[in-house]
């Protein structure tokens, strides 16, 4: 165990540039280019197709979801394996009901495979472990969740305009499409779940609850 004193608060700046430091003479170690991210960029890449391709038909494109039961979630991890590990990748609105329905998802799975599971919701995963999930040895079991926003709001196409070509549930439906085709992309087992405006109704029918 390392101890740390620090003076007061203003300490914390420098533990956050030493340990940044620390992480990048570690990551040129292990011949790591920390500063490069492909797979995230790729996702990047393919959301923003998405978006164009709503922009010039009206709708988004068509992705098979599995069916909402139990079964389908089930089916879908006799793939599991040892030393795999399992992502739950929500694109839906967080609440304290939502995080408890996730959780209990995550410790269900857990307990019943023997695995490492996570919880993250989209999109901001994709900037802290969107480049593990595409970028590692192919353990990954993922199952994304999508929902039906029950408030959306349009976003201006430029600052102080009103006009506008896509909607915030939109973008995060785009964001989403083009995390499935880039995983898909690398061959990453994925399962994807539209919950509707229900969200934990819904992940309490996927956990067989």
């Amino acid at each position: 165990m390392v101890c740390l004193a620090l003076k007061d608060l203003n300490d914390l700046g420098d533990q956050f540039f030493t340990w940044e430091m620390a992480t990048v003479v570690a990551g040129q170690r292990l011949s790591i280019n920390l500063f490069d991210q492909p797979n995230v960029e790729s996702a990047k890449i393919l959301a923003r197709q998405m978006v164009a391709a709503y922009q010039e038909s009206g709708t988004l494109p068509e992705l098979a979801t599995a069916t909402l039961s139990a079964d389908s979630l089930a089916n879908f991890m006799q793939q599991a394996k040892a030393g795999d590990y399992v992502a739950i990748q929500a694109y839906v609105q967080p609440t304290p009901a939502t995080d408890q329905a996730l959780n209990a998802l995550r410790l269900a799975l857990r307990n019943r495979y023997r695995l490492a599971t996570t919880v993250g919701y989209g999109p901001r995963f994709l900037h802290s472990t969107g480049q593990l999930h595409k970028g590692d040895g192919g353990n990954g079991l993922f199952i994304q969740f999508t929902s039906d926003a029950t408030q959306d709001l349009p976003i201006p196409d430029a600052a102080g305009k009103t006009e506008s070509a896509i909607s915030f549930d939109v973008l995060k439906h785009a964001q989403a499409l083009g995390d499935v085709q880039s995983l898909k992309s690398s061959n990453r087992r994925l399962s994807r779940f539209q919950l509707g405006k229900d969200v934990v109704g819904g992940l309490h029918t996927v956990r067989g609850k």
